[in-house]
């Protein structure tokens, strides 16, 4: 970057970026943020902050937001006008309900009318532009002059990154964008502008769960997200230590290690029945661990088997008894909007703590760590270490046998074979896995000691972008970044191949190619059934053939190395030995997986 003094207030908001550690702005260009871009170029030399060309806003948006996921440093995001920002309005959308801290720079027409051209200038002006993304981003501002847009630029990071974290809109005029820097103008010391500490929670409060943690017979500990907070896996895994507590995690992210003795994911139901005390911590949604499905219709098809009371809306039962005492840390409620009920169900709580998750179970550990000598729980303490691998061990060999007996020889391959595969072929290599799910099959059958799970923002159309983020985070590290494709996913936003070849991503790309949108199959599937209608209908208007997406051949026409369509589960691991090579070179590469429904 030019040492130069910012000559246009478009040079001064890229000097501002580079000066808050912004380090890429993904984007796709317009004429309304013609003025940052010339500035990103020319003046920043398009270096730290960097301009990532992507071919659609939705993938610009959630490429920040892996890149976030992946490093815990927030990045800008260039949308032009009122078409950029509502191509983009889903995924800002998605970064509020993941809190995840986006700058989003937009740009909009000549205030002053008399200065619009005719025409399109005013087909693509709106009065207040922010009015599309206010009711999901934190904050939003329209500056005007040197002085304000610094302050705005400011503001707006500080609020992006306060808990709970969330983007931001700031919009710019074109002549704002244009217009020269006064020559009084003063930048200030950035660094003085610091994000405020986050609550660490009521002492009282956090006394009174200490206590009841050092009385209970059998507590549990739910969790989610805890790698993506500074410390967050390692309180997790000293208070579970410390007082033999079994743990849930809850989301896709990283918590605790998948193979710690004390995690007790996938028997929750299990751990939860003999809980006299509940924990959540940082955890979104708590009501899809408190409470489990109905019992699948007798009538279901076989097609939809095991996932059939997930798509009924009611009889969701409780697996906490009455008597259990539920204990809730975390600051949701600074982040509830009225526009939508992404918050979820309220569920009771006999404490609640607002403060941020790491520093509360610090303090809990903390706590009960003083007061442990003296107390007669050792062996109350031991008992449930004891007890806790039991149900861990058990987990992990009803996996193994299940695999082995019912799902290793199908074809298509089965999620479980192919998630077998698929640790072989990476266990011994430097991974993460940028996306995707193999319907959890990754979490029974990997083994993982560091946080190699970055999580997932959700949404059909936002899995190459994420991906690509990650990847984008660890571009020369030598690092396999590992990413679970669904077919409808891709060809949503197919373009974002052209993203991932030019900028030589690290980016395994592993095709999960079901040819069907299943989750809606199986919607229809049930509702056909609850009203007697024929089931066998549900294809209509949810499978994805006729023809069938060649998607080696797509990647093909990007210039990315590709195989498949792979059909034979025997084949799958040469096809990954081969394009694991290709990554390691510091290249993309696609695997066109054909696999059952789920």
């Amino acid at each position: 970057m030019t040492n130069a003094k910012p000559k246009y207030i478009s040079d001064l908001v890229v000097q501002v970026l580079r000066e808050l550690g912004i380090e890429y702005v993904p984007m796709n260009p317009g004429a309304t943020i013609r003025g940052l871009h010339e500035s990103f170029v020319n003046y920043g030399g398009n270096e730290r902050p960097k301009m990532i060309l992507c071919t659609h806003e939705e993938i610009a948006v959630v490429m920040a937001a892996g890149y976030y996921r992946a490093t815990g440093r927030p990045q800008a995001v260039m949308v032009h006008d009122i078409g950029g920002l509502q191509h983009a309005s889903i995924a800002i959308y998605e970064a509020l309900k993941n809190r995840i801290p986006t700058i989003i720079l937009g740009g909009t027409e000549p205030v002053d009318l008399s200065h619009r051209r005719p025409g399109i200038d005013w087909g693509q002006s709106a009065q207040v532009q922010a009015d599309l993304v206010r009711n999901y981003v934190k904050w939003d501002d329209q500056p005007v002059g040197a002085v304000s847009v610094v302050e705005s630029l400011l503001r707006g990071y500080q609020v992006a990154m306060t808990e709970p974290q969330g983007p931001v809109y700031i919009c710019f005029d074109v002549e704002t964008q244009e217009a020269e820097v006064p020559d009084d103008f003063v930048m200030p010391d950035i660094s003085r502008f610091k994000v405020s500490s986050p609550p660490s929670g009521d002492l009282e409060a956090i006394e009174q769960v200490a206590r009841a943690l050092m009385d209970a017979e059998w507590p549990v500990l739910i969790v989610e997200g805890m790698g993506s907070r500074p410390g967050g896996a390692q309180a997790v895994e000293s208070l579970a230590d410390l007082l033999g507590i079994p743990v849930v995690t809850a989301g896709s992210s990283f918590s605790l290690s998948n193979r710690h003795s004390l995690n007790v994911t996938g028997a929750s139901e299990e751990a939860f029945s003999r809980a006299d005390l509940v924990i959540s911590a940082g955890v979104k949604h708590i009501e899809l661990i408190h409470k489990k499905p109905p019992k699948e219709p007798e009538a279901l098809h076989s097609g939809a088997r095991g996932f059939g009371g997930n798509h009924t809306r009611r009889g969701h039962e409780s697996v906490i008894s009455e008597s259990t005492q539920v204990v809730r840390i975390g600051l949701d409620e600074y982040i509830i909007r009225p526009w939508s009920a992404f918050y979820g169900r309220l569920m009771p709580a006999d404490v609640s703590i607002l403060g941020e998750p790491t520093a509360v179970l610090k303090a809990i550990t903390r706590l009960c760590q003083a007061t442990l000598e003296g107390k007669s729980i050792h062996q109350r303490v031991a008992d449930r270490k004891t007890k806790a691998k039991e149900i861990h061990e058990n987990i992990y060999q009803r996996a193994e046998a299940e695999l082995r007996g019912k799902w290793w020889a199908t074809e298509p391959i089965s999620s479980a074979r192919y998630a077998a595969e698929l640790w072989e072929a990476i266990k011994n290599e430097d991974w993460i896995l940028a996306h995707g799910t193999l319907w959890g099959w990754e979490q029974l059958l990997w083994e993982s000691e560091a946080s190699r799970w970055t999580g997932a923002i959700g949404g059909v159309g936002m899995g190459m972008g994420e991906a690509m983020g990650v990847a984008l985070a660890y571009r020369g590290s030598g690092k396999i970044c590992v990413n679970i494709l669904r077919d409808g996913d891709l060809l949503y936003i197919p373009g974002s191949l052209w993203t991932a070849a030019h900028y030589q991503l690290p980016l395994l790309t592993l095709m999960f190619n079901n040819r069907s949108y299943f989750q809606d199959e199986g919607h229809q599937i049930i509702l056909s059934g609850q009203r007697g209608r024929p089931q066998e209908t549900a294809q209509v208007g949810t499978r994805i053939e006729n023809p069938a997406t060649d998607f080696a051949t797509l990647a093909r026409a990007f210039d990315i190395y590709a195989e498949g369509p792979v059909t034979d589960p025997n084949q799958l691991q040469s096809s990954l030995k081969r394009s694991i090579e290709v990554v390691r070179q510091g290249k993309p590469a696609l695997i066109d997986v054909i696999t059952q429904s789920r």
